[in-house]
């Protein structure tokens, strides 16, 4: 949900990383990735080294909300697809295999 982040204590705030952390859940949860923190913040960061960011600032928590929804409606294929990938490679090697 996007009201989980603290926007207004993170100047400027990276949409990418907002709307992906939104989307990752579903994308673990279809691809049956272990839910490890491990694996979450492996996809996590895969998937954000490989999509351009969105940086924005503003005031106002309500305008915030605006552009992430937005953001998430033009962008959420292309984030989709960028978790998918990062899911896939975290999955043939999880952290810690040998």
């Amino acid at each position: 949900m996007i009201f989980d982040h603290n926007l207004n204590n993170e100047r400027p705030v990276n949409l990418v990383r907002i709307v992906a952390e939104e989307l990752l859940p579903s994308v673990m949860k279809k691809l049956g990735v272990e839910g490890t923190e491990e694996n979450r913040e492996d996809i996590l960061a895969l998937a954000l080294n490989s999509i351009p960011t969105k940086y924005v600032t503003t005031e106002q928590g309500k305008q915030y909300a605006q552009l992430i929804e937005v953001y998430k409606l033009q962008y959420e294929t292309d984030i989709t697809t960028a978790l998918t990938k990062a899911s896939i490679k975290v999955m043939r090697r999880p952290r810690g295999s040998k």
